[in-house]
């Protein structure tokens, strides 16, 4: 031991500098390497977290945009349910989808989001059921009339059949009573069946009218309810999106919207009790 502390005393002082040296060289280096790993793996995981965070803001604006529209066809539909030549299945049509794009959302969105869109979705569902059963009586109503003017279509068919034959037999100089007392008969009951048909359509359209006007107002109405009704999810949706710089402007011009609308429905009521 005691040769070993010898042989080390007699080393040179500048061999220990450079020994010395090197070794603070080395923990530099070494802690440099490490500052630069840890700094590197901060930086992939601030990429990652990045990354991350950007797909899952694409899929909610992909998502929330389906609802949006998806929302805005339902919405659309209610005003056209006052067209009464809109078919079920046109209805249908326009609301193909809509409820698993909703279910997709549940998937996306946030609770409270989840919750808002519940709200609505229930809002428009009972909306558009009550206003489909109240369609329906108009449309039975409309069915009648149209079968009522088919038959007067058809009465009135076979009496012009039944003039066109009797000409038919003059001109031939066809004597026999028997035929024209025929075709006289069956001319007075087609004529029968005409009044007896117009007086029942012009019942059905008696009741059709006001009923109509009750449903148009109606669909018109919550129509508007509808849309009041919308800002919570929307602004939920957008919050998501962080696209909510000020809800209050958004609100007021819906609002705004909504009743320059219900200003121009009521008018052309107006007009038409007129």
């Amino acid at each position: 031991m005691e040769s070993i502390i010898e042989l080390i005393s007699k080393v040179p002082n500048v061999v220990w500098s450079g020994v010395v040296a090197s070794c603070l060289t080395f923990l530099g280096v070494l802690w440099t390497n490490k500052g630069n790993e840890k700094r590197q793996t901060a930086l992939l995981e601030h990429e990652k977290q990045k990354y991350q965070s950007e797909q899952k803001l694409a899929l909610k604006k992909e998502v929330f945009l389906n609802v949006a529209s998806s929302f805005a066809d339902v919405l659309e539909l209610v005003p056209k349910l006052m067209n009464l030549d809109f078919t079920q299945k046109g209805i249908e049509t326009q609301m193909a989808g809509h409820s698993g794009i909703v279910a997709k959302s549940y998937l996306a969105a946030k609770e409270d989001s989840v919750a808002a869109i519940l709200n609505y979705s229930a809002e428009t569902a009972e909306s558009m059921i009550k206003l489909m059963k109240d369609r329906a009586v108009v449309l039975d109503h409309k069915e009648a009339i149209e079968i009522f003017q088919s038959t007067i279509d058809s009465a009135n068919d076979e009496k012009d059949r039944i003039i066109s034959i009797m000409k038919e037999l003059n001109l031939q100089g066809h004597n026999n009573q028997a035929t024209f007392d025929y075709l006289n008969k069956n001319y007075e009951i087609q004529e029968d069946i005409v009044k007896r048909s117009k007086v029942s359509l012009e019942e059905q359209q008696s009741i059709l009218d006001p009923l109509f006007q009750t449903f148009a107002k109606k669909c018109l109405s919550e129509h508007s309810r509808l849309l009041s009704l919308l800002p919570p999810m929307a602004i939920a949706l957008r919050s998501e999106l962080e696209n909510d710089q000020n809800s209050q402007i958004f609100v007021d011009a819906l609002n705004e919207n909504i009743e320059r609308m219900n200003l121009a429905f009521n008018s052309l009521f107006e007009r038409k009790e007129a």
